[in-house]
């Protein structure tokens, strides 16, 4: 098994771990994080004013980036982050003459304008929020990790990019390695594509192709030959080619098809 099928077959709870750190700087870093993130469109966020006469307002950003409130009206909230859009607020209140020195604070509800799309062979596919900063691997955790059956790569697609083939092996959750990802991104992970091996082998049968595979590698996944196999002689179909003597180093490509021949005795 590769690394990162390893990796990101591990419980949720432990990557959220490996991700976000120990539970009191996770908690800071997220608020940390949601305190810096950015509104826009379509998020929906409550805004508490406390003071003699308290307010609570639950609200989604229309698309002209407005909301609407008691009292001031129509206030600016995209492109603010929860802080600013507080202190805005709180400013229009004391303004208007409708608060002598109001507290407000703004939360965010739902992260919907800054989000990526995760899909394919995962645990969890779906739509995510970057609700703080994320690099590929802690969101790849985040879904709960690639499938059994997932291939060892992702595929990330960027608005105006051509898409990149990232391994996965090249990813780790704990030290959060991995480009940074931008709203809008999204991120396949597709399905393995299979090689098979047939004869005197334990386990025949489809294995799951990965990346620098070796002969004896998948030779090993299918539980090794039988005690009337024979690992000199095994015979490959590679499209039109065949090759009768398959040497145990060489790399494995998808669609192989190996056959474990009975041993001479």
């Amino acid at each position: 098994m590769s690394f990162m099928r390893r990796t990101f077959n591990a419980p949720l709870a432990l990557l959220a771990a490996l991700c976000l750190g120990s539970p009191a700087t996770a908690g800071a870093d997220t608020k940390a994080a949601v305190a810096a993130y950015i509104l826009g469109a379509n998020d929906e966020i409550r805004v508490s004013i406390f003071g003699a006469y308290p307010i609570e307002v639950k609200t989604r950003i229309k698309e002209d980036g407005r909301i609407t409130l008691p009292s001031i009206g129509d206030v600016v909230a995209e492109g603010r982050s929860t802080n600013a859009l507080a202190e805005n607020i709180r400013r229009q209140l004391q303004t208007g003459g409708y608060f002598v020195d109001p507290i407000v604070n703004v939360e965010v509800v739902s992260f919907v304008s800054r989000s990526v799309t995760m899909f394919g062979n995962l645990q969890s596919p779906g739509l995510y929020p970057l609700d703080r900063p994320q690099t590929i691997a802690m969101m790849l955790a985040r879904t709960g990790g690639a499938r059994a059956d997932a291939a060892d790569y992702a595929i990330l697609q960027r608005a105006g990019e051509a898409d990149q083939r990232i391994a996965l092996s090249d990813l780790d959750p704990q030290t959060g390695t991995g480009q940074f990802l931008r709203a809008g991104d999204s991120v396949f992970v597709p399905k393995a594509e299979d090689v098979f091996i047939y004869g005197q082998v334990n386990k025949p049968g489809r294995v799951a192709f990965e990346t620098g595979m070796t002969l004896r590698q998948m030779l090993a996944q299918a539980g090794g030959p039988t005690l009337g196999g024979s690992e000199k002689k095994i015979t490959l179909h590679r499209g039109p080619e065949k090759i009768k003597k398959a040497d145990l180093d060489m790399l494995v490509k998808p669609g192989d098809v190996y056959t474990v021949n009975e041993r001479t005795f």
